[in-house]
């Protein structure tokens, strides 16, 4: 009855703004996924994590008020319970503000910017993910700033935002520099962050997202992530490789297989997203069919494995575990 409530709200909302700011711009869309998936470690099925299951429902609202301002907003349906407020399972909520051609910024709850194309995609569009990523509370309130180069082939965005850890420690915070580039076949899409894992004590974070674009159909993406407290000056002891190479043989069909390794050797208790002693490795592929060649509907199915030690009984990739995947997606643009 909550769900409905808001869902009813936000469409209320979406109606009222699009009157109020008449030929601007306007977007509302309502999007929702379905699966059926089948997960076991070693063979022994994990019985809530079996069977036919409502993925996500959500509500994205964009628009203009006016040439220089604009805001967006996705909330989740599914994540408000008593456990979850409202805010929680708002994805971004900010107003943006251009004030030139190449300069921007922007306040509100958005993305944390850590590169890597394997945290890019919304929540909708995941199938399975490192552990790193289950771990990481990737939207936060806060601001940034964004400059345009004028040949639009780079974006800098400096941001100051809470924590992804703040929910187990309070009045953290992270600071993030982001370039995403565009250069002929290759799309970088990098990171530096300093981001506070407790009061006063911070990770330094190098976060290497590398895509290359081959012809038109073929697409490879290898993501290279450091992580260092204080004090520790090694490199590749605590870090996140992930890959994925892509074929789009018809506009309507799209495969895909992907790989996640996740280690931590550092001996330290340190990282609260892959926790020491672990060294796991994620291999699957996939596929996904669009029957309406735009992305209204969506067919998808998909296989994963892991092996290796996770060494947080309560982490998500652990060893021999088998996850398939199959299920639905629609979006539906109201306004």
């Amino acid at each position: 009855m909550k769900t409905t409530c808001t869902l009813l709200l936000l469409l209320a909302l979406g109606w009222t703004t699009a009157k109020a700011q008449e030929k601007l711009p306007v977007d509302l869309k309502v999007e929702a996924r379905g699966d059926y998936q089948r997960t076991s470690i070693d063979g022994e099925d994990i019985k809530d994590e079996c069977g036919f299951k409502g993925n996500i429902v959500d509500v994205v609202l964009k628009g203009e008020l006016s040439p220089k301002f604009s805001y967006a907003y996705r909330q989740r349906l599914n994540g408000i319970n008593k456990d979850y407020k409202f805010f929680d399972a708002t994805d971004w909520l900010f107003l943006k503000y251009k004030a030139t051609d190449q300069l921007a910024v922007s306040a509100g709850k958005y993305v944390v910017l850590v590169a890597g194309w394997e945290l890019d995609p919304a929540p909708i569009d995941c199938y399975y993910l490192s552990e790193f990523c289950y771990n990481f509370a990737c939207y936060q309130w806060g601001v940034s700033a964004e400059y345009q180069t004028k040949s639009g082939n780079d974006a800098f965005t400096l941001q100051a935002c809470q924590s992804p850890f703040s929910k187990q420690h309070p009045d953290t915070y992270a600071y993030n520099l982001m370039w995403h580039g565009r250069h002929g076949f290759y799309e970088p899409l990098w990171s530096v962050n300093a981001i506070e894992y407790e009061k006063g004590k911070f990770f330094s974070y190098i976060s290497l997202g590398n895509r290359f674009h081959i012809g038109e159909k073929v697409q490879v993406d290898f993501d290279f992530m450091n992580r260092a407290a204080k004090g520790q000056t090694f490199f590749g002891r605590d870090c996140t490789i992930s890959g994925q190479i892509s074929y789009r043989p018809t506009q309507k069909f799209h495969l895909f297989t992907k790989m996640s390794y996740d280690v931590n050797n550092t001996g330290s208790a340190a990282d609260k997203a892959v926790q020491d002693g672990t060294e796991i490795t994620r291999v699957g592929a996939g596929f996904e069919y669009f029957p309406l060649k735009d992305n209204r509907v969506r067919i998808h199915g998909n296989y994963s494995y892991s092996f290796g030690k996770n060494s947080n009984p309560n982490g998500v990739v652990q060893d021999k575990l088998s996850a398939l995947n199959v299920g639905v997606t629609w979006r539906v643009k109201v306004l």
